[in-house]
């Protein structure tokens, strides 16, 4: 069967009249007069060969037909305002542009704190930051829809440059609370306190699972959150204790928290992704040592030597 000959005016012609539902309508938004729409209708009709519309007193009402291809002609409009936006941001990032994705644990806090010193020294550089799961980030990369991602990967993708880093964890507590006296926070200080974890699927909640379980170690309470600044929230109300990455711990701290370094490693890697075939332009390598010198600082732990508790 011959496929039909579409041309784009007239699947434009079509798509215009959907969505304002009268040929009046769509003339107006194409510039051209109603006959001209109709004729388009006419010829995209022919070329299908099946109706698009029926006219019910004085109103063109879509067939199912119409309804079917509509949709699909959405879908493909999308990926043709797609490829639109990946020629745009292909051109800006020649001209200077940096479109950055990262996960929620960075994009919300500790990336625009980055941005905030990196940005002052770029005026006339367009920047964006977007913050998705991580899948989306590693897909934005791979497409070069964003110039550098920071996404949780379980393994390595060869279809993206990716350098793995580690967040140690750190204990979250309450100012006048009695473990604050320590230098440094082990497994067995958490028996019988109120622990105010992640849901069960959370990395650093089944990390922190198997430690107390391989320790033996009984918690009071759970309190189970979904966020990190819910953690704190709650912390500083003295609701009870809460292990944290130390990007998170800082973050939502504030002065009603105190932090200690815990000793059992618990952090989870995160990747900075970089697309394969595309070398970093200058603005994005001078962004990456910004990241590199931000981390180092919202990361350092002082490490003084501790007693451990009896």
């Amino acid at each position: 069967m011959k496929l039909p000959h579409l041309r784009d005016k007239q699947v434009l012609a079509f798509k215009q009249v959907m969505e304002c539902g009268t040929v009046s309508g769509a003339a107006r938004r194409m510039l051209i007069a109603q006959p001209g729409v109709t004729r388009l209708l006419k010829q995209l009709e022919h070329d299908l060969g099946f109706h698009l519309f029926e006219r019910v007193r004085g109103r063109l009402i879509p067939t199912p037909e119409a309804r079917l291809f509509h949709r699909e002609v959405q879908r493909v409009w999308t990926g043709i305002d797609h490829l639109r936006d990946t020629a745009r941001r292909i051109r800006e990032r020649e001209v200077g542009g940096l479109r950055i994705s990262a996960m929620p644990l960075l994009g919300m806090t500790f990336l625009p704190d980055v941005l905030a010193e990196f940005a002052p020294a770029h005026p006339d550089t367009r920047i964006e930051l977007a913050t998705f799961r991580s899948e989306q980030v590693v897909e934005d990369v791979i497409t070069q829809r964003s110039d550098l991602g920071f996404a949780i990967v379980a393994d390595n993708d060869d279809r993206v440059n990716s350098e793995r880093f580690r967040l140690d964890s750190l204990c979250v507590l309450p100012n006048r609370h009695p473990l604050t006296a320590r230098e440094r926070i082990y497994a067995e200080d958490l028996h019988d306190q109120a622990l105010i974890c992640f849901e069960p699927q959370d990395p650093l909640r089944r990390a922190l699972d198997g430690l107390l379980e391989e320790t033996c170690i009984q918690p009071r309470r759970w309190l189970e959150v979904s966020l990190a600044l819910q953690a704190a929230r709650l912390v500083a109300r003295g609701a009870g204790i809460a292990i944290l990455d130390p990007i998170s711990a800082r973050a939502f701290g504030g002065d009603s928290l105190t932090l200690r370094p815990f000793e059992h490693n618990l952090g989870e890697d995160f990747a900075l992704l970089t697309p394969r075939d595309q070398p970093l332009s200058r603005l994005a390598r001078d962004f990456v040592a910004a990241f590199r010198q931000g981390l180092e600082q919202a990361t350092s732990i002082p490490l003084q030597a501790a007693e451990r508790p009896a």
